[in-house]
Order: C-alpha cells, then sequence, then structure tokens
C-alpha cells in the first residue's frame, strides 16, 4: 500500500513534491517523536474513556486488573508487528510495510485480504458504535422528547451524509486529534463532578469475578485499545524510527493510567447508575446537556476517520475491478464518480441500519471488540510472528505468543457467544423460537 494511500488518522508535516529536494525533503517530511506519541495517543484513547466506569461496573477491581493485562498484551502484539516488518521473514525477503503486507507473507494466496476483511467490518462497526453513542445520548439528554434511540440514530446519520464527499486523509488529519481533546475534556468534568462529590463515594462490595461479565467487558477494552492497525504506518513515518518502542512503552502506560483511574474513580461516585457512557450518569440539568453535546460533535467528527478507511480498504485495497478501472478519480457529481459514490452512501446506509436495529452501545462495543478487535490486537500478531520467524525465534517465546493468541480466541468465542445472548435478550429473540432464557 503507498504511503499516499495510508489508512491512519497521523498528525503529519506537509510532504514536498519533487525529486529535487531530495533526501532532506524526505526527512522533513517525517513526524517526530512528539507527533508519534500523539498519534499513538489518539489511536489508543479515543472515545473509549468514556465506557470504563461501565466496565468497572461489570467487573469490579477485576476490571483494573483487565485492563492493564490488555494494556500490556497490545503493547506487546504491537511491537510485534514492527519488528515482523523490520525483520526478513525465514522464507524470503519479503516487501512489506504494512498489516496488509504481513497477512500476505503469512499466508500467500489469501492472507492480504483477510487482513483488509478484518480491518474493513472492524471500521465498519466503529462507524456503528458512533452512532449509536449519538443516538443513545440524545435519548438520554432529552428524554421529555419522546423520540426513541432509534430515531435519534436515523436524524443524526443525516449530519455524517458528507463523509462520503471526503477524497484525502488531508480533510482529516487533525479530527481524531480534536475528538481525543473533547473525550478528555469531557471525561476529566465528569472526573472533577465525582471528586466534588466524595462523600457520596462507596468503595467497597464492588462486583465479585463473574465469567460472562468479564469476556463482555475485555471486548470493551480491547476495541478502546485497537490501534494494530495504524501502528505500522506511524512507525514507517517516524523521522527516528528506532523511539517507537520506547514511545509505545510510555504511551501506552499513560493511557492505562488513566483509563482505569477514570474508570474506577467515576464508578465509585454513581455505582450502579453508572451508565455505559460516563457523562450520561451526571444528573440532569445543563452541565449535563453541555456534556452530552460535546460527546455528540466528537462522535460525528470522528465517524469520518472509521468510514473514511473503509473507503480506502473498498476501493483500493480489495481490487475489486469496478474501482481498480476509475483508478483515482476525483470525486465529482458525474458518471466517472457516481459508482464510489453510490457504494459511499451504500455504506453509511448499511451503518445507520444497523445502529437502528442494535442501538446498545455497550454490548455492540463489547460485540466488536471480542470479534475483530480481538483477532487484529491478539490473534493475527502473534500468529504472524510465529510463522515468519519460526526458525529464529527460541521454543518458549513461540510458546508465549501462542498463549497470546490462545487467550484471545478463548476471548473472542465467549465475548461474541455472552454479547450476542445479551443483544439476543433485549430484542427477545428467545421468545421468537419459544426459549425461556435463563435470567441469571
Amino acid at each position: 500500500m503507498s504511503e499516499s494511500r495510508s489508512t491512519s488518522p497521523l498528525l503529519a508535516k506537509g510532504e514536498k513534491v519533487g525529486a529535487e529536494n531530495g533526501e532532506e525533503s524526505h526527512q522533513e517530511s517525517k513526524t517526530s517523536s512528539k507527533q508519534a506519541f500523539f498519534n499513538i495517543f489518539n489511536a489508543n484513547m479515543g472515545t473509549g474513556v468514556l465506557a470504563m466506569p461501565y466496565v468497572i461496573r461489570l467487573t469490579g477491581y477485576w476490571g483494573v486488573i483487565l485492563i492493564i493485562i490488555i494494556a500490556l498484551l497490545g503493547n506487546y502484539t504491537g511491537k510485534l508487528l514492527i519488528y515482523c516488518l523490520r525483520e526478513d521473514t525465514a522464507y524470503e525477503d519479503l516487501s512489506k510495510s504494512t498489516y496488509a503486507d504481513l497477512g500476505e507473507a503469512f499466508w500467500p494466496r489469501y492472507g492480504r485480504v483477510m487482513v483488509h476483511i478484518t480491518n474493513f467490518f472492524e471500521q465498519f462497526w466503529h462507524c456503528t458504535l458512533f452512532l449509536i453513542m449519538c443516538g443513545t445520548v440524545l435519548h438520554h439528554t432529552f428524554p421529555d422528547s419522546f423520540v426513541s434511540e432509534s430515531v435519534w440514530i436515523a436524524v443524526v446519520s443525516i449530519a455524517v451524509l458528507p463523509c462520503a464527499g471526503v477524497r484525502t486523509m488531508k480533510h482529516i488529519s487533525w479530527i481524531s486529534l480534536l475528538t481525543v481533546i473533547v473525550a478528555i475534556v469531557s471525561s476529566t468534568c465528569v472526573l472533577v463532578y465525582a471528586l466534588a462529590h466524595f462523600h457520596q463515594w462507596r468503595t467497597h462490595d464492588l462486583a465479585p469475578f463473574r465469567f460472562k461479565e468479564m469476556s463482555i467487558a475485555m471486548g470493551i477494552i480491547v476495541v478502546t485499545y485497537s490501534s494494530q492497525a495504524y501502528l505500522p504506518i506511524i512507525e514507517k513515518s517516524m523521522r527516528y524510527q528506532g523511539e517507537f518502542n520506547a514511545i509505545m512503552d510510555f504511551t501506552y502506560t499513560l493511557v492505562t493510567i488513566i483509563k482505569f483511574n477514570y474508570g474506577i474513580l467515576v464508578f465509585f461516585c454513581f455505582r450502579e447508575h453508572t451508565e455505559q457512557i460516563m457523562t450520561l450518569s451526571i444528573p440532569d440539568g445543563a452541565f449535563r446537556i453541555t456534556l452530552s453535546l460535546a460527546v455528540i460533535v466528537t462522535a460525528l467528527l470522528f465517524y469520518v476517520v472509521p468510514m473514511f478507511t473503509l473507503y480506502d480498504i473498498f476501493e483500493h485495497q480489495l481490487d475489486i475491478q469496478l474501482f481498480a478501472e476509475l483508478k483515482d478519480e476525483p470525486l465529482r457529481c458525474n458518471k466517472n464518480s457516481m459508482p464510489k459514490l453510490v457504494f459511499r452512501f451504500v455504506f453509511i446506509l448499511l451503518s445507520t441500519l444497523v445502529a437502528i436495529f442494535v442501538p446498545h452501545f455497550g454490548l455492540l462495543m463489547a460485540w466488536v471488540g471480542s470479534f475483530t478487535g480481538t483477532i487484529l490486537v491478539l490473534i493475527y500478531p502473534c500468529l504472524f510472528h510465529v510463522k515468519l520467524h519460526y526458525s529464529t525465534i527460541p521454543w518458549y517465546h513461540i510458546l508465549f505468543d501462542l498463549s497470546i493468541a490462545l487467550f484471545g480466541l478463548v476471548g473472542c468465542v465467549c465475548g461474541v457467544v455472552f454479547s450476542s445472548i445479551q443483544i439476543a435478550k433485549e430484542y427477545d429473540f428467545y421468545g421468537m423460537w419459544g426459549i425461556e432464557p435463563d435470567d441469571e
């Protein structure tokens, strides 16, 4: 994949075009270590911090341990991906620069498509989650309007229709940073409120260890650490690539501290009233409305990033004949651009329909994280490393990687099953088939 088709929401300097600029121009176009830190921070923070108190509500102190474990494994597998890209494989010297390149090296015939399809659905579900977030927040912020979440989702979907006309990442390169800032500011406001009401805290009798809740919580946490698809582009864009591992360690440590502190401190204040999106835990009033509107703006803005990534995969990476013939024709209202525009509007419509019919933010977030998130973050990197470097790494390293992949597989299966069961209960799918669900 060429750099011009990078799907990572990077903060990068504008590149100078022309051979005469030489190596100096090439270096100037690279990102600094500080920019690399912000890129990794943005990819791992986002709006996921808003769901951390709900994770603690499900799992208690076990949730803190789970957050730390997923962070450690995500940091490890992220650096593992970069190692696989830097080092030659056990078979041949392949040109590798992206996650999909590693997939092709792992499985020459189908590996590239395998990675692209997994990432495609990952980005699609993220788009759906942002719409559900908007609908949920609006429904709870204006309960007297008697408008359901599904109707609110349909309304806000109109605001994301212009996404179909986005041409390059240059139009949205700073959106991820803006959304992270708004998400952190909103979360900090909720945290300050919780700290100001510390006399209401109850720090005992937290939820015990329950496997079902842990599986669902793991899916939610994995979504908030789903940066692996972006890391190869981030590392490649760095001016000093040797600093990547140190930046990863620092960034993951900072992100993890923020997540579990915000999660547990906000939960102490609201306890059983902790909502799936932490800003909704605030009592009704102007303060809550302000925070809710900020969250809605954040979700609508960040919708562009995964949707644009989805466009790029579909139009450039999957080798679909129709789009290969169109090449990189600029988007205009003419017959040449019509196939692209039609498919782009179809993707927006599909994400809206899924959001309307499954308006359960926390459960769908757990399902997505358990399925595509776990595959991209835990399973693929370890399997790729073992397959490509089995002759150069010690047996205990192979065993460790396979253990992580197995842990991810178990988490994937259990998370998908339990979150699917909970979604089915919400819709009384059991009643449709004459089955009595277990109420425990």
